[in-house]
């Protein structure tokens, strides 16, 4: 589908979780994009349970409902015949479907360029099993579209960023992981690309795997086995000690972390950034994906407290990244 029209869709997540909430505030401080068209994934019901969010985004946009994405993609293309498209035109998808269906949609159309990019609200891992699926999270479903691929959870912060060389596997599994099809060369290639995407030029800060980064092997192994290979990649530095890599004096000394397992790199990440600020996104598809980096927080449903900064920036680095991508 040509257009000179950027289409980006949104999913906001779990149902009776806060992702409506964000998603509404974050789109009333973004507003309209010149030659861009947000696609908003939602319940059916959302409209009549929190109406105040939906005032919200009426006062910024002109929104269109329609009860699937192939209908909002269908006259959005009639519009864009006629000449008659508008950046201020949101793009409703009332939506009886389960949230996790929404992120499979979301992702085939993106697969095939009807979506550019995408941008996610938090979905929980029971939401996800309950409606059929065995995908962990949006990267299981990400990595089950895209199987060839080699994908990373990459978080974006105002302070620094954080590349995860492994995500959700038990740590005792981490090292061996790590070792298996060339894992840990493909997260160093990855994180340059981050890097990258990014816009920096520093070295990325490559973790020990072990405390004091293993103390040349008397500890344990793993840094002494890839030392040599590290010092042959250019802007590349490691192994750093963990325990002392995210002091604040090291935030501006490189362009990302590259963490080698989960906690590793979201402990120190989320300490310093909170819930306030931060994205998450997903490093080696085909397309743009940036997300919240916080959880549904379901206690707060509907309570109009939740601060919707992190899917402000979510929206804000979708937009950043796609600008100078070439759209087809």
């Amino acid at each position: 589908m040509n257009s000179v029209f950027k289409r980006i869709a949104i999913t906001t997540g779990d149902p009776n979780g806060i992702g409506i909430e964000v998603t509404a505030k974050a789109l009333d401080k973004v507003g309209p994009q010149k030659n861009t068209n947000f696609f908003f994934y939602r319940d059916h019901r959302h409209e009549q349970v929190q109406k105040i969010y939906f005032n919200k985004i009426d006062k910024k946009f002109k929104r269109l409902t329609f009860k699937d994405s192939a209908s909002a993609l269908a006259f959005h293309k009639l519009l864009e015949t006629t000449n008659s498209l508008d950046c201020r035109f949101l793009f409703d998808i009332s939506s009886q479907r389960s949230a996790a269906d929404w992120v499979v949609d979301a992702t085939e159309l993106c697969k095939i360029q009807s979506f550019h990019s995408l941008v996610t609200a938090p979905i929980s891992k029971t939401l996800i099993k309950k409606s059929g699926y065995n995908f962990i999270g949006h990267t299981g479903i990400f990595r089950h579209f895209f199987p060839k691929s080699n994908l990373f959870m990459g978080f974006v912060g105002p302070k620094f960023n954080v590349l995860l060389a492994t995500d959700h596997i038990a740590v005792k599994d981490v090292e061996k992981h790590l070792n298996k099809q060339k894992t840990f060369t493909k997260a160093i290639e990855a994180s340059l690309i981050f890097a990258k995407m990014l816009g920096h030029k520093k070295a990325v800060g490559v973790l020990g795997l072990n405390p004091h980064a293993g103390e040349k092997g008397v500890i344990a192994g793993f840094e002494k086995k890839h030392t040599a290979y590290l010092k042959k990649i250019k802007l590349v530095s490691g192994f750093l000690p963990p325990d002392a890599a995210f002091l604040k004096d090291s935030w501006s000394k490189y362009s990302c972390f590259l963490a080698l397992y989960h906690d590793q790199g979201l402990i120190p990440f989320k300490l310093v950034h909170g819930q306030e600020s931060g994205v998450h996104v997903t490093v080696g598809l085909p397309f743009i994906r940036t997300s919240v980096d916080h959880g549904t927080a379901k206690d707060i449903f509907n309570k109009n407290c939740a601060n919707s900064n992190s899917m402000q920036e979510a929206i804000t680095l979708n937009l950043k990244l796609l600008k100078n991508r070439y759209i087809v």
